[in-house]
């Protein structure tokens, strides 16, 4: 008996593919967020000289594609495991972590950058389209 297995069964064959969809997915979306960011991306809670505002490509419609896009990733990855618990218990962890470091990253952001920031967030939505 494998780990979430026991009690509410494996996940069906077909999520297993889902997750090769949304890990791929992820991955793109991750990808395009940082060729969009260009010379503004960093691995670290930092600007850079002269950086703007970005609004162009993802960030058209989510503030943070390159952390939705990680989520993706590992969200496809518990799925590809064919566990129900491995796929809610990822989920669950990362959302939480990325939503703490959005957040201070978008203190950053507002120190940075004030008004034009704070219309862009007012606008566009943190990690899902239209929804949040």
């Amino acid at each position: 008996m494998s780990f979430g297995q026991a009690s509410v069964g494996p996940l069906p064959p077909a999520a297993r593919w889902l997750g090769v969809a949304v890990l791929a997915g992820g991955l793109a979306l991750r990808a395009w967020g940082m060729r969009t960011l260009a010379q503004y991306y960093t691995r670290t809670l930092r600007t850079v000289t002269d950086q703007r505002v970005v609004q162009e490509g993802p960030y058209r419609l989510i503030r943070h594609p390159g952390y939705c896009g990680s989520l993706l990733v590992w969200i496809g990855y518990a799925l590809g495991l064919g566990s129900w618990p491995a796929t809610l218990i990822v989920t669950a962890l990362l959302t939480a972590a990325y939503v703490w470091r959005i957040t201070a990253e978008e203190r950053l952001l507002i120190a940075a950058f004030g008004s034009a920031y704070t219309d862009y967030r007012a606008r566009t939505k943190r990690l899902v389209p239209f929804v949040f």
